[in-house]
Parts: structure tokens; sequence; C-alpha cells
């Protein structure tokens, strides 16, 4: 399949991608590509534009790296080493307002958050009073839109719950799944690996509460959270336009075949993810698929940014981004 399986893959997570200077050989063409893709479901998106080579008419070569930590990927932007990437939207914008010369591409995923548990009586967000309940990331986006979502229900998350912080979505699962909680809020697709393995385990888990949905609710918006997308340096940008429109409109059709082929997207994911193919097939469902212009999406993030400025400030670098970080077509 890809020069890169998931050995390779694996081993190359704590390497920064890297495009190397321009080919002689043919202006404006480059030798290779590399593309920085998240941890999660939506490079599955990524890893069916590299296998297709969509873009071989700008690149010889092109591959994916997936980085494993937030912290990997800020650090590679921001020694730009990583020149197209996916990222958190609200991180794209925290880097830019603290002197990263980034952009956002596109969004890619509009919510994958749920709040997994082995009590089939939790239904909806009041029924988590007095739960103690796994959260990873504490003060990152996820754990902000939850406890927003409290204050809009009038609920206290210092009172009305208790927030268990551990430091990944992997640890989280491991405990819920070990029973020592019996409520976590999950991403995809790590919220269906979950499920998966509670059946394998003899283990009831049910997807109580679609927090996408939830917080659309209460802040009186659709059930769209602009979660993540495809982000550029600005040099990048600046320096071969034609590329990154050819990249965004890879990643549309690219979404459109994972959207057709769950099952070979599945098998495709598995190669690139530390995830079994079934788990990766079974996740697409929930992760919201759909490829925006960061432009044409422009109002729904201001709105998400404003939330999440609500609520702390320091997780966008205290304001909104200016209109330089939303590319359009």
């Amino acid at each position: 399949m890809s020069d890169f399986s998931r050995r390779a893959v694996l081993a190359g997570l704590a390497a920064a991608a890297a495009i190397p200077p321009r080919s002689g050989r043919a202006a404006g063409r480059l030798d290779s590509l590399t593309i920085s893709g998240m941890p999660a479901t939506p490079s599955v998106i990524l890893a069916h534009m590299i296998e297709s080579n969509a873009l071989a008419a700008h690149a010889d070569k092109t591959r994916l790296k997936v980085w494993r930590t937030p912290d990997q990927v800020r650090a590679g932007v921001v020694s730009g080493e990583m020149k197209v990437f996916g990222i958190p939207s609200y991180s794209c914008a925290n880097l830019l307002n603290r002197g990263a010369q980034v952009r956002m591409v596109n969004i890619l995923t509009w919510g994958l958050l749920y709040v997994m548990s082995r009590d089939p009586a939790i239904a909806k967000i009041e029924d988590l009073a007095g739960r103690t309940i796994l959260q990873s990331f504490r003060n990152d986006a996820p754990d902000l839109v939850f406890r927003q979502i409290l204050r809009r229900l009038g609920m206290n998350a210092q009172k009305d719950v208790t927030l268990q912080y551990v430091a990944t979505p992997t640890e989280a699962t491991q405990l819920f799944l070990a029973g020592k909680a019996d409520i976590a809020i999950l991403s995809e697709p790590m919220a269906t690996a979950a499920q998966i393995r509670g059946l394998q385990a003899g283990i009831a888990v049910h997807r109580a509460i679609d927090l996408t949905e939830v917080y659309g609710r209460v802040n009186n918006r659709p059930a769209r959270i602009p979660q993540a997308g495809l982000g550029v340096s600005e040099e990048f940008a600046r320096e071969r336009p034609d590329l990154v429109k050819a990249i965004h409109e890879s990643c549309v059709a690219s979404a459109r075949w994972v959207i057709n082929n769950p099952a070979s997207a599945g098998r495709l994911g598995s190669d690139y993810l530390d995830l079994a193919a079934p788990i990766i097939e079974r996740s697409l469902p929930h992760f919201r698929l759909g490829v925006v212009p960061a432009a044409e999406a422009r109002p729904e993030l201001e709105a998400f940014f404003g939330d999440l400025l609500e609520m702390s400030p320091d997780i966008l670098g205290g304001k909104l981004p200016d209109s330089r970080f939303y590319w359009g077509v």
C-alpha cells in the first residue's frame, strides 16, 4: 500500500515533518511534500490524498506523518519544520496570536466529542450531577466546551460534578474500561475504541451524550463545532498558492471517498494511525466530516472562539485571530 507502513509511521512520529528545498529540475515543483496529520480519524482524509497521488502535479513524492502530541505539532510549526499540518482550529489561532506566521486552510471535522457511560441511566447532562467524570487535557477545548455547557445549563463544574483529569484520552479510556469511573468524555476515535474494547471485555459502553449537539443547543446554534482542520505556514501559502488550493480541493475529493468507502477507509487509516481498521471504520459516522474553507467557516469559527475566550482567554492567546488567519478559495 504505502511505503509508510504502520511500523514506519509509529517510528517516525517523533520526527518533525519537513518540506525539502525546491527541486531545480522544474520550477515550482517539489521533490517531496510531507503533510503532518493529527492522531485522529480526520487523518484518513489525508491518507487517501497521499495514496491516490492527488498532488502529483505539484510534488514528485508526498507522504503523511502523524504527530503524537499537541506540544509536538506546536514545536514543529513554530520552528518552521511543519509547513502543512492537521491541527485543532483554536491551536492554530493561538499560534498566530503568539507570533507564528500561520493560516487556517479549512475545517475537516465539525464535532467529535461524546460522553461515554457504563451506566445506561445517563442520557442527558443533568444526569451527570454528583458523578465522577474522566477528562483529559485540562483547560483544552474539549474541557472548556464541556464546562461551558454545564454553565449554560446552570450547573457548576466545581460543585455539581467531579472532573477527574488525566493526561491523555488513551489513559481516560483505560481507566474507564477498568471501572475507575463510570463516565468519560472522549473524542473520536477513542469513543468508538472504548465501545469496541468494552464489547470484547464484556462491558456495556454507551454513547450517552453527543456534546456537539448539546453545545449547539445551549448556544442557539446548529450542532457543529469547527474543531480541527488543516493549517499552513504563511510562507508556504504565499509562495505556493496553487499547491495550497490543490491540497484543499484534494481534501474535498478524499472526504467524499471516505464517506462512500468506510471499510476501505478503515483499512487505509490503520496503516497510519495506531488503531485497528474496524475502530476507524466505525468511528467515521461520528466525527461530522465536512471540508469547508476557513474563510467560509469564519463566522462559525469566531463564534466557537468567542465561547473559548469566555472560558479561558489564554487558549487563543487572548483575542480572536485577525482576517489573515482565514484562507479561502
